[in-house]
């Protein structure tokens, strides 16, 4: 019985010298419900802040795309535009396209048909004044004004 007389002393002097542990402490939930709502509500403002850029920057990709397709509708017309301008002008260069102009502005056909040949040098005559504008020619005094006399007049 002395065995068992001790076991129990030993038992109840354990008990009592067994320090209490400092680190321990007890936590309200309280403060803790509040740590983790003000890291939810941060982390929820975040992902809003940027899920809200992303939605500016796809709205100024969505405007740039409408600005870049009307420019592209408005090269396509142009360009439509001065493929039939050319076709006009090709047609109003051609042999067709002159005659019709011609008759249209109200020259007459030629009652026959011209073909000129070039001359070799020399064939034709010399012209009686060589330079109708210098002074002293035939064409200067008989009264037609020369391009040297307006300007000599002009400067006096």
């Amino acid at each position: 019985m002395a065995s068992s007389t001790t076991a129990r002393t030993n038992r109840r002097t354990d008990t009592k010298t067994a320090p209490k542990r400092a680190d321990l402490k007890v936590v309200r939930s309280e403060d803790r419900v509040r740590t983790v709502g003000a890291i939810s509500s941060i982390v929820a403002s975040f992902f809003f802040v940027v899920l809200f850029a992303l939605a500016g920057l796809h709205a100024v990709v969505v405007q740039t795309q409408a600005d870049l397709d009307a420019v592209n509708a408005e090269i396509t017309s142009l360009e439509e535009l001065r493929v039939e301008r050319l076709a006009d002008l090709a047609w109003a260069d051609s042999a067709v396209g002159l005659e019709v102009t011609a008759l249209a502005a109200g020259l007459v056909p030629a009652a026959d048909t011209v073909i000129l040949a070039p001359l070799p040098p020399g064939a034709l005559d010399r012209p009686a004044s060589i330079d109708p504008f210098v002074p002293g020619s035939p064409a200067a005094e008989s009264g037609t004004a020369s391009l040297a006399s307006l300007s000599r007049r002009a400067a006096e």
